[in-house]
């Protein structure tokens, strides 16, 4: 039987194309699913034209395909992680934490199912990916994993550089703390000896007082 497919139908063809198949595999298969249509002088121009549109949609799929592919080869997607002793990290770096990384960073939605790591990603340090957008387009890219803390190969250097930079931008103002803890001290001494000042003229007069009545 001569058919029409009306969808891509692996091992068989692309849409539109006009294939000679065996009946049952038509009638118990592509025509109850669908996927062909009964080739006769009507139809073959209908296919002709079904046959442009999925043509341009493949091509467009294609294309989209392969310029997302384009955009993350070579690229570096950065991580940080908890790590231990020996560069080991709290757990591991999953294909999940990765796609959401190159979402964050390069605004790439993917799967994370088209992710593959060459290595299961146990410690910190670089590591080559890849990634399968489909029709055959695929983007090598390298994850690197690095301490979430100043640390491990100098590969923190931001989050240290944060780090440092929180801490200068704290002195001055814990100096002026001290400066008015400070004069607080100076300021309640002067008032003390003020007080004690008081109560000595206080005394002074009234002893002498006591000794003009006598």
């Amino acid at each position: 039987m001569k058919v029409i497919l009306t969808q891509a139908v692996p091992g068989l063809g692309e849409a539109g194309a006009v294939k000679e198949v065996a009946d049952g595999y038509a009638r118990n298969y592509l025509l109850p699913r669908k996927l062909a249509m009964t080739a006769t002088r009507g139809s073959m121009k209908q296919a002709m034209a079904q046959a442009e549109v999925y043509t341009r949609r493949a091509q467009k799929v294609t294309s989209a395909a392969q310029q997302a592919a384009t955009a993350l080869e070579g690229k570096v997607v950065k991580i940080r992680a908890r790590v231990g002793s020996e560069n080991r990290l709290y757990g591991s770096v999953t294909a999940a934490d990765i796609a959401e990384a190159l979402h964050v960073q390069y605004g790439i939605e993917l799967d994370r199912r088209k992710i593959e790591v060459e290595e299961v990603i146990h410690r910190t340090g670089s590591y080559a990916a890849t990634a399968d957008f489909g029709q055959g387009a695929t983007g090598k890219f390298t994850v690197e994993v690095a301490p979430e803390v100043q640390g491990a190969h100098g590969k923190a250097s931001q989050v240290a550089g944060a780090t440092m930079e929180s801490a200068e931008g704290s002195e001055p103002v814990q100096a002026q703390d001290e400066v008015a803890t400070g004069d607080t001290a100076v300021d309640e001494t002067a008032t003390d000896e003020a007080d004690a000042a008081a109560d000595d003229a206080a005394t002074d007069d009234s002893e002498a007082g006591g000794t003009a009545q006598d």
